[in-house]
């Protein structure tokens, strides 16, 4: 369930963060080019997931609470 999941930062800021922090005046090395690329394979996979995990949403069928919600 999603209340069971582990908490965590998008590893596309993380990289956007370390990035920043080098100070990159003349460019990116390897190293940094090959990071990128992983992290770009991690987002598009949590995006996929993400797209998966609606679309099984939507196919859900309604339930009815068994509480009425009161106040916010």
């Amino acid at each position: 369930m999603l209340c069971e999941a582990g908490e965590q930062v998008n590893p596309a800021i993380i990289l956007a963060e370390e990035l920043m922090r080098k100070d990159i005046n003349g460019g990116m090395d390897y190293a940094d080019i090959e990071q990128a690329e992983k992290t770009l394979l991690l987002a598009r996979d949590e995006i996929e997931k993400v797209e998966r995990h609606f679309a099984q949403i939507g196919k859900t069928p309604p339930q009815p609470g068994g509480l009425i919600p009161a106040g916010f």
